[in-house]
């Protein structure tokens, strides 16, 4: 190991720079209640209903007459309505909506939808991307270096949809976030092998395990990582306990889903996506199993490849966190290799599982069904970072790793911040239809400094690629001329940003669209719009 590896390696990722992803993530907060997001709504009904009708149906009191959306199903045993999802992000909304209640009684005034939306994104959606992000580096930053791998939770926190997301109370953050950092606190556990280990993996097992209780497309990680536990068992005789105990730690949420399925929709293997009102819903999730069927092209370049809601568009970095994972998989320290071999695995399953979906997603910012899937590319990009690079290649790579994050920081930026419920319906291209003219026509979101308008997203944006380029730059220092690379990449990478409005067609809606979204924009300049009672009944 080179000397400036091993002084990366000794080092800690600094507060300072939790400080200020914490920051970039909360600073902003995107609200429209005219909107009545579908994926959140439900999930806030059940919340609410849990603390003060103490029940999961969301047609009771506690709905305070709000039509909760298509996203719902009806009860074949009691006939009430419950939403079509798992109920886990709703257990941690009703935490939510007591501390929103606490947030009322301290400021003297009533709890309403707005500031509950408020505390129920922030348990969902940030804290769950920052302690992922902390799980992360804490694995990696001994093996691979504390700045490369500050540089790839950079990149992922702030360059991919992972911060839309951690805006919305979707599940698919808190979903990833139960499910990496009980498959890191797994690995480690069962690599260490013996007895006192096996308490550990059986907390990492439920961990991972309680992420299905949030969202049902966690299960497909289980294919991976019931075949690692498999062979440890088999192969690894000291890992044996250990691997078994995660094996049943993951059982013991998975029991507890299914006991709620029973109740609910009359079996354990009866969810509310068997249940739901919507035809159209209905139609598609009764196709093959829950709407899966065999891989297609189409479902390929929608998830993958499209200008409007692919993976390759909204994190183009994404393809070097793979490189980086397929070279870095044969790392000499066994335990981060069962790390980069799991994560391979299980990007893989996600890539084919998506690529066979009948439904696109609904609304969303980039591919929704490979969000929990996202954090696998951390340990890849980092390896790519901490690897030397021949001398004369090193600034043309730079200067495209700078031109991707810039491109990725700025369009990400722009959703996370001002409309992260993007509607394909009637748009073509999303950054050059929506996201730039509301940009341009000053739209700013409620935030932390009140007294600031139109300015707050601009400066976000530029906050957000400063930090990833500075991390990036650190990582690469001994790079000769790394920073003018960097610098005049993500130069490019903005030119292009500017020039989509230019290289896109824009859908003949586009421009109703755009008027619709602009009349239900929340605030309007100098004014705080009204936002219903939420105190209870």
């Amino acid at each position: 190991m080179a000397a400036d590896e091993r002084r990366s390696a000794g080092e800690r990722v600094p507060r300072w720079f939790w400080a200020a992803l914490v920051i970039l993530l909360v600073f902003a907060f995107p609200y429209f209640e005219a909107v009545r997001n579908a994926n959140e709504l439900p999930r806030l009904l059940q919340g609410a209903a849990l603390v003060e009708d103490g029940s999961f149906a969301i047609d009771g009191p506690a709905a305070r007459g709000l039509r909760p959306g298509p996203d719902i199903a009806r009860s074949p045993v009691d006939g009430r309505i419950y939403p079509n999802k798992p109920p886990g992000a709703s257990l941690v909304c009703a935490v939510a909506y007591g501390l929103a209640g606490v947030d009322a009684d301290i400021r003297g005034a009533p709890r309403t939808l707005r500031s509950y939306t408020l505390w129920a994104r922030l348990l969902t959606g940030v804290l769950p991307t920052l302690l992922l992000c902390v799980a992360f580096a804490r694995r990696l930053a001994e093996p691979l270096g504390a700045r490369p791998v500050m540089a790839a939770v950079a990149l992922y926190a702030l360059a991919t949809p992972a911060w839309s997301y951690g805006h919305l109370v979707y599940g698919h953050q808190l979903a990833a976030c139960l499910l990496w950092i009980g498959l890191l606190t797994l690995l480690r556990a069962v690599d260490e092998g013996g007895r006192a280990a096996s308490v550990r993996a059986l907390v990492g097992g439920a961990l991972a395990g309680a992420s299905v209780v949030v969202d049902y497309n966690a299960v497909f990680a289980g294919l991976p990582i019931a075949g690692w536990i498999v062979w440890s068992v088999a192969c690894r005789p000291p890992t044996r306990a250990p691997a078994i105990a995660g094996a049943l730690g993951a059982c013991l949420p998975i029991l507890g889903l299914c006991a709620y399925h029973d109740a609910v929709f009359g079996s354990p293997l009866q969810t509310g996506y068997h249940h739901v009102i919507n035809p159209e819903f209905a139609r598609k999730h009764g196709e093959g199993l829950l709407g899966l069927g065999r891989p297609t092209l189409a479902a390929l370049h929608t998830h993958i490849t499209s200008t409007a809601s692919g993976l390759t568009w909204w994190a183009p970095l994404w393809l070097v966190g793979a490189w980086g994972l397929a070279r870095g998989r044969r790392i000499d320290r066994a335990p981060v290799r069962h790390v980069f071999w799991v994560s391979i695995a299980v990007l893989a399953v996600y890539v084919l599982t998506t690529a066979s979906l009948n439904f696109e997603g609904g609304w969303r910012v980039g591919p929704r069904y490979l969000v929990i899937a996202l954090p696998a590319v951390i340990p890849g990009v980092a390896w790519s970072l901490a690897r030397p690079i021949q001398p004369r290649l090193a600034p043309l790579a730079l200067a495209g790793i700078g031109a991707l994050a810039a491109w990725s920081v700025t369009i990400n930026g722009l959703a996370a911040n001002l409309w992260p419920h993007i509607d394909l319906t009637n748009v073509h291209q999303p950054v050059s239809e929506v996201l730039l003219p509301l940009l341009r026509h000053g739209r700013a979101p409620y935030h932390l400094a009140f007294g600031v308008e139109g300015g707050v997203v601009w400066a976000l944006v530029a906050a957000a690629l400063a930090l990833v380029l500075w991390t990036v730059g650190r990582a690469r220092a001994g790079d000769r001329g790394g920073w003018i690379a960097l610098i005049v990449g993500a130069a490019l990478g903005l030119g292009l940003v500017a020039a989509t409005p230019r290289l896109f067609t824009p859908h003949p809606r586009a421009a109703a669209n755009l008027r619709y979204i602009e009349k239900v924009w929340e605030p309007t300049p100098g004014r705080v719009a009204p936002s219903r009672r939420f105190t209870p009944r």
